[in-house]
C-alpha cells in the first residue's frame, strides 16, 4: 500500500513539475488568444487508443471527459494527458501507436475543410484558417522550395531532463497524426519525403522508418513535415466518410426563389460556394471564377433583381441553419465555415438575419 502511495504521488508531482516546466519555457503571454491550444476533438484520438490498448489511466481520463469536443484545450493539458498515458505504456515511438488512432472526426473542422476540397492544393491555400484552427498559438509556417513543401514548427529550446522526452510525445503524436489523416484523405500508399521531430535520435529508429516511410532527422528547436509539390495535385478520396453529408449538404444548398434552369446563376452558386470554402467570399473573386469582370457580375445580377451581398448574406443564413443542426459544431466553427473573420461579426449577422441569437436559434432547434 505504502509502495502504490509512494508511485502515485511521483507521477503527480512529475505531472505538476511538467506544468511548471511548461510555463516557464513559453514565450511571455499577454494574451490568452496567444496560448498555444489545439482542438478539444483531440480527446476522441486519446480515448480510443486508451479503449483499444485496454489502458486504466484514470487520472488521464478523468482530465479528458472534461474536454469539450467543440472547444479548445492547451497545449499543456495535451502534453499532461500524453505524459500520463507514458506512464502505463512505455513502449518506444508510443506517438506514432497513438498516432494510428486518428480518425478524420478527431480533426474537428479542419475535417469538414478538407472534405470540401477537391485536392490537397485546395486545402492548403487555407492554410492560414488551417492554421489558427488546429495550432492557435504556435510558431509554424508553411514555406516551399524547389519541389518541396514543408511545415515546420518552432519549438522553444528544453533543457530540463524531465519534461524535454514529454515534449517530444507531444509533436512526434501530433505529426504522425498528420500523416495519417493525410493517407486517410489521398491512399495510404502516400507518404511525405522528409520528418524532422524534436529532440535527440532515439535508441531504436526502426519504427520510425516504418510508419514515416521516409528519412527521419532529429532537432533541438524544429519539428517539421515535408511532402514533394506533387501531393498538391492529389485528389481528396476520403469524402466515403460520414462527414461527407454535411459537406454535401452545404454544396447542394439552393437558393429556391430563382429558376434552376438558369445557367449563369447556377454556376455563379457554385462559384460563391467555393468562395466561402477558401475563405475569400468576394465579389472579385467569384467574377474571377467565373472569367467575368466584376461590372458584368453586378450587372447580370442587377438584371436577376438582386444584388452579390443579398445573395452571400442568404447563403450564409441558409448554410448556418444547416451547421447549426450538428450540435459538435461550435459557433466559432460554424463562422469559420461561412469565411467570417470573427464569431462576433457572425453573431450580429445571424441575428440580422433571423432575430434570434445564434444561442436562442440553436436552443429553438433543441
Amino acid at each position: 500500500m505504502l509502495v502504490h502511495t509512494c508511485c502515485v504521488l511521483t507521477i503527480r508531482f512529475t505531472a505538476l513539475t511538467i506544468l511548471i516546466i511548461l510555463k516557464n519555457t513559453k514565450m511571455k503571454i499577454t494574451n490568452e488568444q496567444n496560448i498555444p491550444s489545439l482542438s478539444g476533438s483531440l480527446a476522441g484520438v486519446l480515448t480510443d487508443f486508451l479503449d483499444a490498448e485496454c489502458l486504466t489511466a484514470r487520472t488521464c481520463r478523468a482530465r479528458l471527459a472534461l474536454w469539450k469536443p467543440n472547444g479548445r484545450v492547451s497545449a499543456m493539458e495535451w502534453g499532461l494527458c500524453l505524459f500520463l498515458i507514458a506512464q502505463e505504456d512505455t513502449r518506444p515511438a508510443l506517438g506514432l501507436e497513438i498516432a494510428r488512432y486518428f480518425q478524420l472526426e478527431h480533426g474537428g473542422l479542419l475535417a469538414y475543410l478538407a472534405l470540401s476540397c477537391d485536392n490537397i492544393g485546395e486545402l492548403l491555400a487555407q492554410f492560414d484558417r488551417i492554421h489558427r484552427l488546429m495550432w492557435q498559438g504556435f510558431d509554424v509556417a508553411l514555406h516551399q522550395s524547389n519541389d518541396i513543401l514543408t511545415i515546420s514548427w518552432t519549438t522553444q529550446t528544453i533543457t530540463s531532463p524531465d519534461i524535454l522526452p514529454f515534449v517530444r510525445l507531444a509533436y512526434e503524436t501530433g505529426i504522425a497524426g498528420i500523416v495519417q489523416v493525410f493517407r486517410m484523405l489521398c491512399g495510404v500508399s502516400h507518404s511525405p519525403c522528409a520528418i524532422t521531430l524534436q529532440g535527440s535520435p532515439p535508441q531504436v529508429l526502426d519504427p520510425y522508418k516504418t510508419f514515416f516511410r521516409c528519412p527521419v532527422t532529429f532537432s533541438d528547436c524544429t519539428s517539421s513535415l515535408s511532402f514533394s509539390t506533387e501531393i498538391l495535385h492529389l485528389p481528396i478520396t476520403g469524402k466515403e466518410t460520414v462527414l461527407k453529408e454535411l459537406v454535401e449538404r452545404q454544396t447542394k444548398a439552393q437558393l429556391l426563389a430563382f429558376d434552376s434552369t438558369d445557367i449563369f446563376f447556377s454556376a455563379f452558386r457554385e462559384a460563391l460556394t467555393r468562395s466561402l470554402h477558401v475563405g475569400t467570399p468576394t465579389i472579385d473573386y467569384v467574377a474571377a471564377e467565373l472569367a467575368i469582370s466584376r461590372i458584368t457580375l453586378q450587372r447580370r445580377l442587377s438584371e436577376r433583381g438582386t444584388g452579390f451581398q443579398k445573395i452571400l448574406d442568404k447563403t450564409r443564413f441558409e448554410m448556418a441553419q444547416m451547421y447549426f443542426e450538428n450540435p459538435r459544431l461550435s459557433q466559432t466553427e460554424i463562422a469559420s465555415l461561412l469565411a467570417f473573420s470573427e464569431q462576433s461579426a457572425f453573431c450580429r449577422a445571424f441575428q440580422r438575419w433571423s432575430n434570434q441569437t445564434p444561442k436562442q436559434f440553436r436552443q429553438t432547434l433543441r
